[in-house]
C-alpha cells in the first residue's frame, strides 16, 4: 500500500529536481547585472591607493563595486577622496590608471579635484609631464608655445579612467579636462547633469550602451582619436556643438529623446549616426564633414537642420525615415559629395525636404531605379508642392535615366535568353518593346533631359533653324554656274554664312550648359538633319536643275498682311487656287535684307509661327526640294511637342496644374 502511494509522488519529485539543477547551470541575468557593492571608506581607499592593480599592463587604482559617497553630508570623506586620489595620480612618475566600474558615485563628481591644475603653455606646463604627455597635450588648438599674459587652463587627467557599468547619481563635472589617455564609460548611468564642455581626449572615448539621464555637454570638445556613443540614450539635451572630431565619431543605434545640438561641429573622418532616434530636433547646421556623413536607417520625428554645411564626401540616408521637416539649405558640396536617399521615406503629411532651389535636387541619388520608385515620387512631389520645379525636374530626370539603365538591362539579358532559344515570338515581340522604349526615352533624355531643359530644347532649335535656313539659301541661289550664272553676291553669302554660323555657335553653347552629354546630343541631332537632307541635296546637284521659270526663286509670301500668326496648320507650299496666285509674291533677290526670308521660311516651317507667311510655290519646283520643305515641317510638329512639353514641365503655374492635381 505505502509503495501504491509513492509511486504518483515519485515523477513530481524528479521534476523538481530537474528544475533547480536547470536553475543553477542557467545565470540569472537580473542577478548578474546587479553587483554587490559595499561602502567605500578611507581604509578601503588608502588601501587600494598603496596596491595598485595590473590590468592590461597597467598600473590600476581599483575602486570597483563601491559606493563612494561624495554628497555634501559627508563632506570629510569628500574632501580626504578628492585630496588622497589626487596626490597619488598626479605625483606618480608613471601614469595611473582610475578603475571605478561597477560602483555607485553618489554627489557631484569633479574632474577638477583630480586632475593635474595647468597651463597651456609651454613655459608653465609642469615638469613631473613625461615629453610624451607634453606633445600630447601641444595638440590643444589652445595650445600656446610662448609665455603670455592670457593662458587658458585646463586640468590634465594623466591616466586612464575606467566608469564601466558605473552608476553616478549627482551631477558631472569634468568641462576643461585634457585625458591623455582612454575614458571607458560603457554601460554607466549618468542621473543628473553632465558637464565635459571644453575638453580634450587624446586617447580614444568609449560610451557604449551609458544612459544620460538629463542634460549633456560635449560643447567645444576635441576628440582626437575614436569617439564611441554606440547604442547612448540621451535623455537630456545632447550638447555638441563646436567640438571636433579628428578621428571617427560613431553614434550608431543611438537615441536623442530631446534636443540634438551639432552645430559647428568639424568630422576629419566618418561621421556614423546609422540607426539613431532623433526624438526632438537636431541641429548639424554650419559643421563641417570631410568624410561621409552615415544617416543609414535613422529616424526623424522632429526636424533636422543640415543648414550652411560643407560635405566633402556622399551623405547616406539609406533607409532613412523622415517624419518632419529636413532642411539643406546653403550647404555646400564637393564634386564628389552627394545625397544618397535610397529607401528612403516620408512617414508622415510634415514631411519635407528643404533646400537651396536649382541646387538641393541636383545632390539628391538613387543608385538604382527599383525599390526607389516611391522615394523619386516624393522627392518629385515634394518639390514640386514648394514650387521649386528645377529640383523637381532634376529628380524626374534622374529617374527616367535610371529607368533607361533598368531597359538597357533588360535588354541585354533578353538577348542573351533570345540567343540560346529557337522558338521564343513573344519574348522577340517583348524584346522589340523594350528597345523602343529604350530608344525612344534615350532622345528624350538627350534632347530634353526628359522635358526638363528648355535650355536644351531651345539650343537645338536655333542650330535647327539655321541648318535649314542656310540649306534652303542654298538651293535658291545657287543654282548654276553655266551657262549662265544664278549666283548669290558675295555679300549676301557673307551675311548668311556669318549669320547661320552665330547662330549654330550659339545653340551649341546652350546645349553644352544644359546637356549632360553634350557630344552626344549633338550627334543625335546630327544624325536628325544631316542623311537625308544632305543626300536629297547631293541628289539635286547630280542630275541638275532643267525646269521652267529657272531664274526665278522658288519662295512667295504672302503680301496681303504682315503680322504675328499662328501657323500651325499652315503648310509648306502655297495652294494651287489662282486667287492665291494674287497674293503670293515672289521674294526679292535683289534687296540686301533678303537673306533673312530664308531663315523666316525655315522659322515658320519649323515652329509654325511668324510675321511672314512665306511659301514654296506650287509649280516648277523640283521634288526634292518640296520633300525637303514638307520634311523639316515633319520634323516642326515633332519639335513644337517636344517644346510644349518641356514648358509644360517648367513653368511653376502650368506645372501644378498639370501634375499635382
Amino acid at each position: 500500500m505505502n509503495r501504491i502511494q509513492f509511486l504518483p509522488h515519485f515523477p513530481q519529485r524528479l521534476l523538481g529536481l530537474l528544475l533547480t539543477f536547470l536553475l543553477l547551470l542557467i545565470p540569472l541575468p537580473a542577478l548578474a547585472a546587479t553587483p554587490e557593492r559595499q561602502p567605500l571608506t578611507l581604509e578601503l581607499l588608502q588601501e587600494s591607493l598603496k596596491s595598485p592593480i595590473q590590468s592590461e599592463g597597467v598600473s590600476t587604482i581599483d575602486l570597483r563595486q563601491f559606493v563612494i559617497d561624495l554628497t555634501n553630508e559627508n563632506t570629510d570623506f569628500q574632501d580626504q577622496f578628492y585630496q588622497q586620489l589626487q596626490s597619488q595620480l598626479t605625483r606618480s612618475k608613471t601614469p595611473l590608471a582610475l578603475d571605478l566600474s561597477e560602483s555607485l558615485i553618489q554627489g557631484e563628481f569633479t574632474a577638477s579635484k583630480l586632475g593635474l591644475k595647468t597651463a597651456l603653455s609651454q613655459a608653465t606646463l609642469p615638469s613631473l609631464l613625461t615629453k610624451q604627455e607634453q606633445a600630447q597635450l601641444a595638440k590643444d588648438a589652445r595650445f600656446i608655445s610662448e609665455s603670455r599674459d592670457q593662458v587658458p587652463s585646463i586640468t590634465v587627467f594623466r591616466g586612464t579612467l575606467k566608469l564601466n557599468q558605473t552608476r553616478l547619481s549627482g551631477t558631472i563635472n569634468f568641462a576643461n579636462t585634457f585625458f591623455l589617455q582612454h575614458l571607458e564609460v560603457s554601460d554607466a548611468v549618468f542621473i543628473q547633469e553632465v558637464d565635459f564642455s571644453g575638453s580634450s581626449f587624446s586617447q580614444s572615448v568609449d560610451f557604449s550602451n551609458t544612459t544620460f539621464g538629463r542634460e549633456v555637454n560635449f560643447s567645444s570638445d576635441t576628440f582626437f582619436d575614436q569617439a564611441g556613443f554606440t547604442q547612448v540614450e540621451f535623455k537630456g539635451m545632447a550638447n555638441f556643438s563646436l567640438s571636433t572630431f579628428h578621428g571617427k565619431g560613431n553614434f550608431s543605434q543611438a537615441e536623442f529623446v530631446q534636443l540634438a545640438n551639432f552645430t559647428g561641429t568639424q568630422w576629419l573622418k566618418d561621421a556614423d549616426f546609422h540607426q539613431v532616434i532623433w526624438r526632438d530636433r537636431t541641429l548639424l547646421s554650419k559643421s563641417r564633414f570631410t568624410q561621409s556623413l552615415l544617416l543609414t536607417e535613422a529616424t526623424w520625428e522632429k526636424s533636422i537642420s543640415l543648414r550652411g554645411s560643407q560635405f566633402q564626401q556622399p551623405i547616406l540616408m539609406r533607409d532613412a525615415s523622415l517624419l518632419d521637416q529636413m532642411d539643406l539649405s546653403n550647404t555646400r558640396f564637393s564634386p564628389n559629395a552627394y545625397v544618397n536617399v535610397a529607401g528612403m521615406t516620408f512617414d508622415s503629411d510634415e514631411a519635407k525636404l528643404f533646400g537651396d532651389a536649382g541646387h538641393v535636387g541636383k545632390i539628391l541619388s538613387v543608385p538604382r531605379l527599383e525599390g526607389n520608385e516611391d522615394v523619386l515620387r516624393n522627392l518629385v512631389r515634394n518639390f514640386r508642392e514648394q514650387e521649386q520645379i528645377p529640383d523637381g525636374n532634376s529628380l524626374d530626370y534622374l529617374r527616367e535615366r535610371l529607368r533607361r539603365e533598368q531597359l538597357w538591362g533588360r535588354l541585354v539579358g533578353s538577348l542573351f535568353q533570345l540567343m540560346n532559344r529557337q522558338d521564343t515570338p513573344v519574348r522577340s515581340r517583348h524584346w522589340l518593346i523594350d528597345a523602343l522604349h529604350w530608344a525612344g526615352l534615350s532622345l528624350l533624355l538627350l534632347l530634353s533631359a526628359d522635358g526638363t531643359s528648355f535650355g536644351l530644347v531651345f539650343g537645338m532649335g536655333m542650330i535647327a533653324i539655321a541648318y535649314f535656313g542656310l540649306l534652303f539659301w542654298f538651293l535658291d541661289r545657287w543654282r548654276r554656274r553655266y551657262p549662265k550664272p544664278i549666283l548669290p553676291t558675295s555679300l549676301e553669302t557673307l551675311y548668311m554664312v556669318g549669320s547661320g554660323a552665330a547662330a549654330t555657335v550659339g545653340g551649341a553653347i546652350a546645349i553644352f550648359q544644359t546637356s549632360e552629354q553634350p557630344w552626344l546630343t549633338l550627334l543625335c541631332l546630327a544624325g536628325i538633319l544631316l542623311p537625308i537632307p544632305l543626300l536629297l541635296v547631293w541628289r539635286l546637284y547630280r542630275q541638275g536643275r532643267y525646269h521652267a521659270l529657272i531664274d526665278v526663286t522658288y519662295f512667295v509670301e504672302d503680301g496681303g498682311m504682315r503680322q504675328l500668326r499662328l501657323l500651325i496648320g499652315r503648310l509648306p507650299i502655297m495652294p494651287r487656287f489662282g486667287f492665291f496666285r494674287d497674293r503670293y509674291m515672289p521674294i526679292l533677290w535683289d534687296r540686301r535684307w533678303n537673306w533673312l526670308n530664308y531663315y523666316d521660311f525655315s522659322f515658320n516651317n519649323l515652329l509654325k509661327f511668324g510675321f511672314n507667311d512665306i511659301r514654296l510655290r506650287e509649280e516648277h519646283v523640283p521634288g526634292i526640294i518640296m520633300t525637303l520643305a514638307w520634311y523639316q515641317w515633319g520634323l516642326g510638329l515633332a519639335y513644337i511637342a517636344l517644346l510644349l512639353w518641356t514648358l509644360s514641365r517648367t513653368i511653376p503655374g502650368l506645372n501644378l496644374l498639370i501634375y499635382l492635381k
